[in-house]
């Protein structure tokens, strides 16, 4: 029996981050060459799943009632992290002059999670990172 591979989307989904963000030329250029397709996500989508909006799905119609930080976010899905492809792609965006507070990748636990709660928990490891400097 062989296994399957699924190869996850290549996405990026971008939370308070559109064309008018500084250097967002740089984000752009990375997703590229990488071909990274970007998202960005709105108060809208957050009742959506991860997994869902990566490949391109449309949140529900309804959106929780949870307060969610407005800091920038971009959560990666599709690169790979053990062969330097995903530490490669978040570089070129920060040589490039953008600086985005949160970065993550989407995991197989979390591409199962609303991206409510996905920004919850990054912020939320964020500020335990930064001890409280935000």
């Amino acid at each position: 029996m062989k296994a399957r591979i699924i190869r996850e989307p290549r996405c990026a989904l971008l939370w308070r981050i559109d064309e008018s963000y500084p250097n967002y030329a740089a984000i752009a250029r990375a997703a590229r060459r990488y071909d990274v397709k970007l998202r960005p996500v709105a108060d809208g989508d957050l009742g959506g799943i991860v997994g869902d909006l990566c490949a391109g799905k449309p949140a529900p119609a309804f959106a929780p009632l949870i307060a969610v930080p407005d800091r920038p976010a971009i959560i990666v899905s599709g690169l790979r992290h053990d062969n330097g492809e995903l530490g490669a792609f978040l570089d070129l965006i920060k040589m490039g002059g953008a600086s985005i507070p949160v970065r993550s990748m989407v995991t197989p636990t979390s591409k199962g999670w609303t991206l409510a709660n996905l920004l919850l928990e990054l912020n939320t490891e964020h500020e335990t990172v930064q001890g409280g400097n935000a």
